[in-house]
């Protein structure tokens, strides 16, 4: 066997990084994903709950560190971060294939649910989420102004008795 790293030794030191939000190992939380040891080289996934995850440079330095601390110093870790977010309601069929919804209300106007909610959908983008935004205020929507699209209208499509909207 001589100096051969095995899969098992890897996923042993990777059992001592806990994802600080589950309070879990990464290994039991099913986050280690697609796990190749060759030579000097460990290559895997790191599979977050969510690709605007706050911590993901933490929990991927932390991996590197128990690999190279628990296994060998000398190794290469090249770790992919990746997300799979799970779908709070049963069908995202229901939306056409929207998997997570983030409501922003309130009983008052002019509270600033609009900028709340531009700035909530471009951090969850510069993040890595894929995202849109609706703006349902029917008597004064300021999301257009916000984002910089005042003037601009979707663009809509007459499919049967059907009227699609495409969003700008």
């Amino acid at each position: 066997m001589g100096n051969e790293i095995s899969i098992k030794t890897v996923l042993d030191a990777l059992r001592q990084v806990d994802d600080p939000d589950l309070k879990k190992d990464i290994v039991s939380l099913k986050m280690v994903r697609d796990l190749v040891v060759t030579d000097q080289v460990v290559k895997f996934r790191l599979v977050l709950t969510t690709p605007a995850c706050p911590l993901k440079d933490i929990i991927k330095a932390a991996c590197v560190n128990a690999i190279h601390h628990l296994v060998s110093k000398d190794l290469d870790v090249q770790i992919e971060l990746d997300a799979e977010v799970t779908a709070a309601h049963k069908s995202a069929d229901a939306l056409g294939g929207v998997k997570n919804l983030i409501a922003v209300h309130s009983g008052k106007g002019g509270v600033g649910k609009s900028t709340v909610a531009v700035n909530l959908a471009i951090g969850l983008a510069q993040k890595g989420a894929k995202v849109g935004l609706l703006d349902a205020d029917i008597y004064g929507p300021s999301v257009p102004m916000l984002m910089g699209l005042r003037g601009q209208a979707p663009r809509t499509e007459q499919i049967g008795e059907k009227l699609r909207l495409y969003p700008i």
